[in-house]
């Protein structure tokens, strides 16, 4: 999905003062030094390339795209702030890393560098972009046509929001409606123009761009099929609904015009996001085996000596469309334990949308298993898998076949791509979030994931590891 074209403009914009920012830094220092501005310009490239990057990088980090930052003044700036220092971080790390001497030992071009890119994005993105984009919704060279699907009391509430928010650069052509008692009324001055069949009809004819769908009263596998002929229609699907309400909950999102939703995009455009995805994984797979290798010895002799029976538990789980896989773990429990327990848990938790809360004081769990499981450390062992392509760093986890059975079809959507070794859910509650909710933050990870979504996962994943929140 392309972003808007304002907001590729913005891009364009920050590309354009990073490169400004720089070349006028350099100058400053360099005049004021009285040194030879050419030969300087050479020995520092290397710093200035580092810190291009690392600016572009953390801007989207940072939420530096987003319109509910973009608009907030006091957001944008300390999104602004925390960017520039953390890109200056990365800077003088590479470069101690690199031996890149000239730019750690110059202090006063980094303050200069620091204070001139702060002063024009302050300027221009701070004080005088808000300015440009609503000038751009007023005169209506930025719009969207947007049909809502759903004209009940959720919808109307939307609608009231949306023609009042002067950030909206959305024009409202009509309602979908499955409820025939609606069918040619209209609410807020919005006609009913058909029910969900007539979807694409409707799309073609008025040249709609983005669908939001706006339901409470409603059934997941109904919302899901809804969801399914939304897709077909090739348009940015946004999800305003109780049962979606975790999304927004657990993470920071786009929102549609001031209203966060659950959104969807619509074009299969995943296929270099997952070389790259594949790329990361076997690289970081391969050196972490590499640095953990002395630590997983240790693992394998205190589990072979603290209790009878393999080193590895060896798993069968459903992986990417509903494949199976041996998936492995340092073994926790005593050998050839009764797995009943385990199964009437997981009915429990899918038939009565339990919390994904471990049993706890299982007795069939070591004394070394539970400080294992405290810490994911058994988890460790699954970096085989990812290597082997089974499993991916960041995804849904994997299912059992017995849970699997059990699943609803929209609940099982979540293996339409690879299971991984963390996820949303798991650094957004870990064990206390409930199982529908668990799904839907990975049908959000199905739907947007992204190289950017996976670094931001990986990283909130090692304090929850570290501090062994939702272990047993």
């Amino acid at each position: 999905m392309k972003p808007p074209l304002h907001k590729s403009f913005l891009l364009i914009h920050d590309i354009i003062i990073i490169i400004s920012g720089l070349v006028i830094s350099h100058y400053i220092y360099f005049h004021h030094r009285f040194l030879n501005y050419a030969d300087a310009s050479y020995v520092y490239l290397w710093g200035y390339i580092i810190l291009f990057f690392a600016v572009l990088i953390f801007f989207p980090v940072n939420h530096l795209y987003k319109y509910q930052v973009i608009l907030d003044r006091s957001r944008h700036t300390l999104a602004l702030l925390k960017s520039l220092v953390t890109s200056l971080i990365i800077l003088i790390f590479v470069s101690f890393i690199f031996k890149i001497t000239e730019v750690t030992m110059s202090r006063v071009l980094l303050g200069i560098t620091f204070t001139t890119l702060f002063i024009l994005f302050f300027i221009s993105r701070v004080m005088i972009v808000p300015y440009i984009y609503y000038w751009l919704i007023r005169t209506k060279r930025i719009k969207r046509n947007l049909l809502i699907i759903g004209a009940g009391d959720l919808s109307i509430k939307k609608v009231k929001y949306l023609k009042e928010d002067i950030r909206s650069y959305y024009n409202i052509c009509g309602f979908l409606d499955d409820d025939e008692s609606k069918q040619g009324k209209s609410f807020k001055d919005i006609p009913v123009l058909g029910n969900t069949k007539d979807l694409k009809k409707i799309v073609d004819s008025y040249k709609i761009k983005e669908i939001l769908i706006s339901i409470n009263n409603i059934k997941y596998e109904r919302l899901q099929a809804i969801i399914d002929l939304c897709k077909d229609t090739q348009c940015l699907i946004h999800i305003i609904s109780e049962l979606y309400n975790i999304v927004s909950e657990k993470l920071e999102i786009e929102e549609i015009a001031g209203i966060s939703a659950f959104r969807l995009q619509p074009y299969n455009q995943k296929s270099s996001y997952e070389i790259i995805k594949r790329i990361f994984d076997v690289l970081v797979s391969i050196l972490l085996i590499t640095i953990l290798s002395p630590i997983w010895i240790i693992i394998a002799l205190l589990v072979k000596i603290t209790s009878k029976g393999p080193i590895f538990y060896k798993a069968g789980v459903i992986g990417k469309d509903g494949c199976e896989f041996d998936m492995f773990k340092f073994r926790s429990m005593y050998h050839n334990c009764n797995p009943k327990p385990h199964k009437d848990k997981i009915k429990e938790m899918i038939n009565g949308n339990g919390t994904t809360k471990k049993l706890r004081g299982d007795s069939r769990i070591t004394p070394l298993g539970k400080f294992l499981r405290k810490f994911s450390i058994d988890e460790f062992s699954q970096l085989w898998n990812v290597l082997k392509g089974q499993m991916s760093l960041v995804g849904p986890r994997p299912n059992v076949p017995y849970e699997y059975q059990i699943m609803d079809e929209w609940q099982k959507k979540r293996h339409s791509v690879l299971p991984g070794m963390t996820g949303i859910w798991q650094v957004g509650g870990r064990d206390e979030v409930k199982f529908n909710d668990q799904v839907v933050l990975d049908l959000y990870y199905v739907e947007n994931g992204s190289l950017k979504l996976d670094l931001e996962i990986l990283l909130k994943t090692i304090p929850v590891v570290l501090l062994g929140k939702g272990g047993v």
